[in-house]
């Protein structure tokens, strides 16, 4: 009997590179990325999912102008002399951070792959600014560690993005399937039910917003949206057309080849719990309020990138849809109140002080330390138990609000804002991210060989093998 409804189950999200941002598959020998994704037992798959999707909407807007004329009252012609706009959003579960990193923000994230043990890839949360890949100038720049066997892109804002549809009803990753080590897996970046995929496909998307929140009986979730250039619609997921578009000419990209890949096992956490999050802040006064005392029940963070199409004559699309600084980290809190504290709104506004903030999740049950998983050789593992963090600088005060009820708490509300500046040279204040990133459980190894500082590499790295580690790998998560 055929399917009579698309449902949840048999849909996912993935995100993968765009015209601006490089080819979508590296070679598992290393260096830049290619187009050519044959043979694929060689080829690692750029695409990536985003997980713990709760909803996902589109919308694709084609404006007409209207030719009118003396002498007619009707219309003489309704052409299209702006390029449609396609608005997509959708929002998750938070679980880490690779959601983020995959959505391009510069996120902080604790490395296990050799010679590393837990350290994180940036000195300091706020070693780097979350938002320097939007505002990359060399579309083409990359960095790369001695360390990684890929280069990391450092543009970062223009994506492509795939709503994949399995069009027999059933899981996305019905098909996972788990490395034997005898024989090697052909289907490591594809999914091999992908030809019966029914996938949409936009392309050149741009982030329009990021927020997220938390509060007392609510799981903590994100939400994103994005404008997109182009939309295709294709009905075989393996080898199909990516949705990338020239925007002097309007036409699509050539030579960008796209393939599903199959949807790994999680193994990390389902879900974080408001339970695990605490909110701290060492400095909070002349509000009236013991933060002490203060017993929060939700908070909100959201920032828009005030996007500026750049249009130009003989385009039939923008040059660039830059974000527009400044870009505001917006941050909210609610709670109940116990007791008061002293202070004065003359003293408050005269200091105009810099608040600083941090969200954090704690989960329980995570070890702090394990020993190296089987076949790892004697590289140690030391598992990352904060799972995220949220963290604001010099955060300036916007608003603040009671308010009492009969038969009910006092309440109070709290607005904050604070720059995320791109700069380098300004990172004193503003908005950061980190936290644990890969938890795939992949069951697979790569060969490591040569020297690095003087180390011999050779034998194999074990990227995951039991089902309490949260490990990343070596493929860069931008």
């Amino acid at each position: 009997m055929a399917r009579p409804t698309v449902i949840y189950n048999c849909q996912a999200l993935f995100v993968g590179p765009a015209p601006e941002s490089d080819y979508n598959f590296f070679d598992y020998n290393g260096g830049p990325a290619t187009n050519d994704h044959t043979p694929l037992v060689q080829k690692i798959n750029r695409l990536a999912p985003i997980d713990r999707v709760q909803s996902v909407s589109y919308q694709i807007n084609v404006p007409h102008t209207d030719i009118l004329q003396l002498n007619q009252r009707g219309i003489v012609d309704r052409p299209i002399i702006n390029h449609p706009t396609v608005d997509l959003s959708f929002d998750y579960l938070l679980c880490g951070t690779k959601n983020e990193a995959r959505l391009g923000f510069n996120v902080n994230y604790p490395l296990y792959h050799f010679p590393y043990s837990g350290q994180s890839y940036y000195t300091s949360n706020n070693d780097v600014s979350l938002l320097s890949g939007f505002f990359e100038e060399n579309k083409q720049k990359t960095t790369q560690r001695i360390w990684e066997k890929f280069p990391v892109n450092q543009y970062r804002d223009c994506k492509n993005i795939y709503l994949v549809v399995n069009q027999d009803g059933n899981d996305i990753n019905k098909f996972y399937q788990k490395e034997d080590f005898l024989s090697p897996d052909l289907y490591q970046s594809i999914d091999p039910n992908a030809p019966n995929y029914h996938v949409i496909s936009f392309g050149n998307c741009y982030i329009n917003s990021y927020s997220t929140d938390g509060s007392v009986g609510q799981i903590p979730k994100a939400s994103a949206s994005f404008s997109a250039y182009n939309v295709n619609f294709d009905m075989n997921g393996s080898g199909f057309q990516a949705p990338g578009i020239e925007t002097k000419s309007g036409t699509i990209s050539p030579e960008k080849d796209v393939v599903i890949p199959r949807v790994l096992a999680d193994e990390g956490y389902a879900a974080l719990k408001p339970g695990d999050i605490t909110l701290t802040t060492d400095s909070f006064s002349g509000l009236g309020v013991d933060f002490n005392k203060l017993h929060i029940q939700g908070y909100d963070i959201s920032l828009d990138f005030n996007r500026e199409p750049l249009n130009s004559l003989g385009y039939k699309f923008p040059l660039d849809n830059k974000a527009t600084s400044p870009i505001m980290v917006n941050l909210s809190i609610d709670g109940i109140v116990e007791s008061g504290n002293s202070g004065s709104l003359v003293d408050l506004i005269s200091i105009n002080s810099g608040y600083d903030f941090t969200i954090k999740v704690d989960p329980d049950g995570c070890p702090k330390r394990t020993t190296a998983p089987i076949n790892a050789g004697t590289i140690p593992i030391n598992t990352e138990v904060e799972s995220l963090r949220y963290t604001f600088l010099g955060a300036k005060l916007d608003d603040f609000s009671y308010n009492t009820n009969i038969g009910d708490n006092k309440t109070f509300n709290a607005s904050f804002s604070v720059e995320a500046n791109p700069n380098p040279n300004y990172l004193n204040s503003g908005f950061f991210i980190s936290g644990v990133l890969g938890m795939e459980k992949v069951e697979d190894f790569i060969l490591l060989e040569g020297t690095a500082n003087g180390i011999d590499q050779d034998g194999y790295y074990l990227q995951q093998e039991t089902n309490d580690l949260l490990v990343t790998n070596l493929i860069p998560p931008y």
